[in-house]
């Protein structure tokens, strides 16, 4: 059974009781992800008008890794590249780390980021298992995402 990522808000519109996520939280994982590998956190970006995600860079000894938060729910997501509209979500090793250091994240698979939305321009509809609510269908079919985690991690205004 796939479990439900598409939840109502997740695309950060119109939601009344939205969870909150707290970016100082975020930022401590960030830091210590950076300890434990021996790496270096660059930066720390958050959700702005255009993003509605949490974004770091981290700098290991075989490259950087950005890791994101959804600026609704306790997302967290790894990619190896992330340009406007464009991310490359991968399954990092730091993942088992973020389970084990934290019980408040979740991490997502680059497979289940990676599944390809379906949708219903006939019923305006996603086919996909979801909750999401009227405003977020209105911007799914105005932006036209392509994966899952285009809706969950998004560049829309």
């Amino acid at each position: 059974m796939t479990e439900v990522l598409l939840l109502e808000g997740i695309s950060a519109f119109l939601i009344k009781d939205s969870p909150e996520v707290f970016s100082f939280h975020f930022k401590r994982l960030c830091y210590m992800l950076a300890n434990y590998s021996k790496g270096k956190l660059l930066y720390f970006e958050e959700p702005h008008v255009s993003q509605n995600f949490y974004k770091a860079e981290l700098c290991l000894d075989n490259g950087s890794i950005f890791i994101l938060l959804n600026s609704s729910y306790t997302f967290v997501a790894f990619a190896s590249s992330v340009q406007y509209f464009d991310i490359e979500f991968v399954d990092h090793s730091l993942s088992s780390v973020v389970d084990a250091l934290s019980n408040e994240f979740r991490v997502l698979s680059a497979n289940s980021l990676n599944q390809r939305l379906v949708l219903d321009e006939r019923t305006h509809n996603v086919l996909n298992k979801n909750y999401l609510n009227k405003a977020e269908l209105n911007q799914i079919f105005h932006w036209k995402p392509k994966t899952v985690g285009d809706v969950i991690f998004n560049f829309w205004d």
